[in-house]
């Protein structure tokens, strides 16, 4: 079972991908998959925070992101952030969006899960949590 990166880890990461994103007009040599950009206000802090994250889009064209945080055992921070106050901001290329995040849940959340996962990835075998998925509404999907 691969080890789940330390919270160091995860911002030092972070902040590269993140310049390279903003540098290169939402372009990114790694991860090898499409990102965007999550601001979110922190829950206790208040100070806003941003962080890369893979997407989806499903047939209605919504764009959704999965709170994965490589399989650890606890949620990632965004997602408590987003919990505690919706309004975020996406990058998505050299676009921003102010937006809303909504946690979808039952037959919604599998479907949309399923959409970028078959069930066999790492992440999934490394905690027994189910990963949320959250749709950003007012973010167009990409052409």
């Amino acid at each position: 079972m691969p080890a789940v990166p330390s919270d160091e880890e995860f911002r030092t990461y972070n902040e590269g991908v993140i310049s390279e994103f903003r540098a290169n007009h939402g372009k990114v040599s790694r991860p090898p998959f499409p990102i965007l950009l999550l601001t979110t206000t922190g829950a206790r802090t208040g100070r806003r925070a941003t962080v890369p994250l893979g997407f989806g889009v499903d047939d209605e064209g919504r764009v959704f992101v999965v709170a994965s945080k490589a399989g650890a055992p606890e949620h990632p921070s965004w997602f408590h952030n987003l919990r505690a106050d919706p309004a975020v901001t996406v990058e998505l290329g050299d676009s921003s969006y102010p937006a809303r995040a909504v946690v979808t849940a039952g037959e919604e959340r599998d479907r949309l899960y399923r959409m970028v996962s078959d069930g066999t990835s790492a992440y999934e075998h490394n905690t027994n949590r189910a990963f949320p998925v959250i749709v950003l509404e007012g973010v167009p999907a990409p052409t």
